[in-house]
């Protein structure tokens, strides 16, 4: 089964791109005001609107070549009890692979006539160039909440999907990330900052939306790139959260710009997006920990 990324309802996970836009937990105005949000993880305060930031979007959809799809942790409540469902993907160019495990099930995700659901939004922060945006609104009953940001040549974003139907309760995080791959290989040392946005996927922390820093370096002697993932907060409680930092060292960086490895749990995906790398996307997981995340080059 093939489908494109608007905002789809297939059993049992929510397929759905960034921009799908619904209300939820994650668009929601949290406990913490902007001016608490912005003091707890260094963000100033944003240097565009979100009116701006949703003018670029099908621009960049139009010219993105590249899809990275996190796996889709999906809690069901059904009359008998609570079933977790747990999707692995394997995303190439701009198709991903969702597999359920279990049963063997499968679906193809791609990005090729993707239709952006403009919701409501609202500028959080901005940080290195970029502002990171919370958004709300529902589709085809389908309430829907992401928190990330459109950047120039690329998009990255945490999802929650939530869907009630007569008999079953469906509650979806993901993370994905897409944009206009660079095509070439690094040919220079360089170093790029942004932002991170993750979720845990269990625990009573659930679907609480953390917020950190990203910095990846690439070291042209050694042809590795370094990414890290610190200073993560937790907006939602105030607090920061349990894992301090998160690294992935002595990453392969691809001739068309991307990188990879791991497997669902412990996984990095993403690539270079725009002329001269000028940004980077992609997504990451590390234990019960999804996330996603953007950097510009420094």
């Amino acid at each position: 089964m093939r489908h494109h990324l608007t905002c789809v309802l297939a059993a049992p996970a929510i397929y759905s791109l960034a921009a799908c836009d619904g209300s939820g937990d994650f668009g929601s105005r949290p406990a913490f005001g902007l001016d608490d949000i912005r003091e707890l993880t260094g963000l100033s305060a944003p240097i565009e609107t979100s009116a701006e930031q949703q003018a670029r979007q099908q621009d960049i959809v139009s010219r993105a070549d590249s899809l990275v799809v996190s796996t889709m942790h999906t809690e069901l409540a059904l009359p008998e009890g609570t079933l977790t469902v747990r999707q692995v993907s394997e995303c190439s160019g701009a198709e991903c692979q969702l597999l359920d495990p279990t049963t063997g099930d499968t679906e193809t995700v791609v990005l090729d006539t993707a239709v952006m659901g403009l919701g409501d939004a609202e500028a959080i922060g901005s940080a290195h160039g970029i502002t990171l945006m919370s958004r709300t609104g529902s589709q085809m009953g389908v309430e829907a909440t992401s928190l990330g940001a459109w950047m120039e040549h690329g998009s990255f974003a945490l999802k929650r999907l939530h869907a009630v139907g007569e008999e079953v309760e469906s509650d979806t995080l993901h993370a994905v990330a897409l944009g206009d791959l660079t095509d070439r290989p690094l040919t220079g040392s360089a170093s790029w900052l942004g932002i991170m946005v993750g979720t845990p996927v269990s625990g009573d922390d659930r679907g609480d939306r953390l917020v950190g820093t990203v910095a990846l370096n690439y070291d042209m002697a050694a042809g590795a790139l370094d990414a890290g993932f610190s200073g993560i907060t937790n907006i939602d409680r105030g607090t920061a959260h349990g894992v301090e930092a998160v690294i992935f060292s002595d990453l392969t960086v691809g001739p068309d710009g991307t990188f990879a490895r791991g497997q669902s749990g412990a996984r990095i995906q993403g690539g270079f997006h725009g002329a001269g790398h000028a940004e980077t996307a992609g997504i990451f997981e590390h234990s019960d920990m999804i996330g996603a995340f953007g950097a510009k080059r420094q």
